[in-house]
Formats: C-alpha cells, structure tokens, sequence
C-alpha cells in the first residue's frame, strides 16, 4: 500500500460519516445483545431507544436523549401500572387509558423529550400481554430503555464526534473573516454588505466555536481528545473576541480619518497585518496546531511588532487608526504566542 493509499484509508476511518456509523453499529449491537441476554419479549424496544440515541449529532445531545427517554418510561410506567390496578378493579379500559393520557399529554406539550410516557401508556394499558402478570410489561418497557439508552451511551462515548476539530475549523473561520475584513477596509472597499457578512461570519464562529469547546469539554470527560499539552484551542475565545472588536474599531477610526481627509492612507506596512492572520488561520485550523504556519505568522508580525515598540526610526506609533491596529498586532502576537506547542517557543 503507497503513503498516499495509506493516507487516504486513514482520512476515510477519521471521517465523521465513518464515525457515525461505526457508533450506530455499535449501539446496535450492543443494544441487541444485551436484551437477548434479559430474555426481554420485546427487545426490539431497544433497539429503537438505540437508534433514537445513538443518532444524535453530539454526546450532549445523546445524552440529553436518553435521560429523556429514561424518564419518560418510567412515567409512563408508573402512571401505566396505576391504570392496570384500576382496570383490574372493574373500570373500563379505554376510560382510565383517555384520563391518564391527559396529563402525560400535557407533558410531553411542554417537555416534547417526554413524549415517550405517552408512548409507554399505550403500550402497557392498551397492548393486550401474553397471559403473565399484568405489570410485567411497564418493568419490560423500562428496562428495554435502559439497554437502549445504556447502549447508545456506550457506542456515542466510545466513537465521539471529535468537537474538537470542529473547534479548529470555527477558529480558522473567525480568523479569515477577520483578516478578510482588514483587507477590505485597507482596500478601501465600498460594498458595506460584504463588509456586514464578513462581520457575522466572525460573530458566527465564534459563537460555533464557543459550542464545539463545551461539547469538546464533556466529551473529555470520557475520552481524552481535548487536554494535550500542545492543543489550546479552548483559550482562543478571549483573543477573538478582542480582535473582533479590535477591527471593528479599525474600521470606524479608519472611516473617521478618511472622511476627514480624502487622501488619507494607511502605512503599506501594515498590510502584513491580513497575512499574518491568514497564516494564522491555517494553523489554528489545523489538529494539532500547524506549528509552521505559526511560525510564519509571526515572522510576518515582527516588523509590526519592532514598529509599534518604537524600535523603527525611534518613534512610537501615532494615536487614531495606527494605535488601533497596533493593539491588533498586539493580539495577534498573543494569539500566537497561546497557541505555540509546549517546547516551542524558541523555533518560532
């Protein structure tokens, strides 16, 4: 098998659809087996609960699912096995079935994670049994869920969906939209819708990247793929933040001068600036980070930095649009200064 075979064939076991079907196979398996071993009637119970579980699109999810689905059988259960001590005293079947849908109805409106107490109702109430004690069927129907759910848990811990490159990919993307949005600005684009997506396109990933670093979080909490030493993608929050806000006052302070004087401009030193983040971009984007792109990101902010030290022409940058884009520079090198791999340091 060539590198490039090997390559591909390792990209096709990590990707996500590989991931999510190694997970629902898993499940089922599990799922199946154990409810055989029960001796369960109706194992198939579990199976769904399985596949209702397993499915979901992140542990948070799979989990926030099977406690759903766990609690609404029991309710179901237990407002059941009240119904079957009534039925067995003379009442009507279909009487005492419609009176205790009604609240169990009214819960699964507000809480629709709880709609499977209506299901179990039906089942255990309207569902003729097989000649064995009437409350056989709600202990089966919990216990059915709970393999399910047990073995959905399992398979979604066992392959998770790795948040964590999705992390990387939300970190990339706020830091292109940025460096995109400096590029405009020193362009001196006119196209404010451009410039308006530009600016949610950073604010979006932020927000995903916010997402993928708690879903990260709890998936640590089983397998750990988060925590390595030379991974720190859950302290970039704070930067971005900042550099967002950093360029968008760029831009005002930019516009400001412009208008004031229409033959203002920007240093063409600073057009490093949208580089510097680009390159930046790539290696954030990357699992682990692309130490090499770091390093050229902050090859390409060192003249930046001698700048706004006072370390050219020994002069210090003026306020207005220099003193903002040296707090960006500023953040850029913090950025990456966080982001350098444990040992590091010096090579970049």
């Amino acid at each position: 098998m060539t590198v490039q075979q090997r390559k591909g064939f390792r990209d096709l076991i990590a990707a996500p659809e590989t991931r999510r079907l190694a997970r629902t196979l898993t499940g089922c398996v599990l799922s199946y087996g154990a409810a055989r071993l029960a001796t369960l009637p109706e194992g198939y119970w579990a199976l769904i609960t399985t596949l209702i579980v397993v499915t979901q699109p992140s542990l948070t999810q799979a989990i926030t699912t099977a406690r759903d689905q766990i609690i609404g059988a029991c309710i179901g259960a237990i407002v059941g096995g009240l119904c079957i001590v009534v039925v067995e005293r003379g009442a009507d079947p279909i009487t005492v079935f419609s009176i205790a849908l009604l609240p169990l109805a009214a819960l699964a409106a507000a809480r629709p994670g709880l709609r499977l107490a209506c299901v179990t109702l039906v089942i255990v109430v309207l569902v003729p049994g097989d000649g064995g004690s009437a409350f056989e069927r709600p202990l089966h129907r919990v216990a059915e869920i709970l393999i399910g759910a047990a073995a959905a848990f399992i398979a979604t811990v066992t392959w998770p969906n790795r948040a964590v490159k999705g992390a990387h990919r939300n970190a990339r993307e706020c830091l292109d939209a940025l460096a995109q949005m400096i590029q405009f600005r020193l362009d001196a684009k006119q196209d404010d819708a451009a410039l308006t997506r530009l600016e949610q396109r950073s604010i979006d990933a932020q927000a995903a990247l916010a997402e993928a670093l708690q879903e990260a979080g709890r998936e640590h909490v089983f397998v750990p793929i988060l925590r390595g030493s030379s991974d720190a993608i859950d302290k970039m929050p704070p930067f971005l933040s900042r550099l967002h806000r950093d360029v968008l006052v760029f831009g005002q302070a930019l516009a400001h001068e412009r208008l004031g004087n229409s033959d203002a401009h920007v240093d063409e030193a600073w057009s490093a600036l949208p580089r510097a983040l680009s390159l930046l971009a790539d290696g954030a984007g990357a699992l682990p980070v692309n130490a090499r792109k770091l390093r050229q990101a902050r090859e390409a902010l060192a003249p930046l930095l001698e700048r706004i030290d006072g370390r050219v022409d020994g002069r210090r940058p003026a306020w207005g649009v220099e003193l903002v884009m040296a707090l960006i520079v500023k953040d850029t090198d913090g950025l990456v200064q966080v982001l350098t791999p444990s040992g590091k340091g010096a090579a970049l």
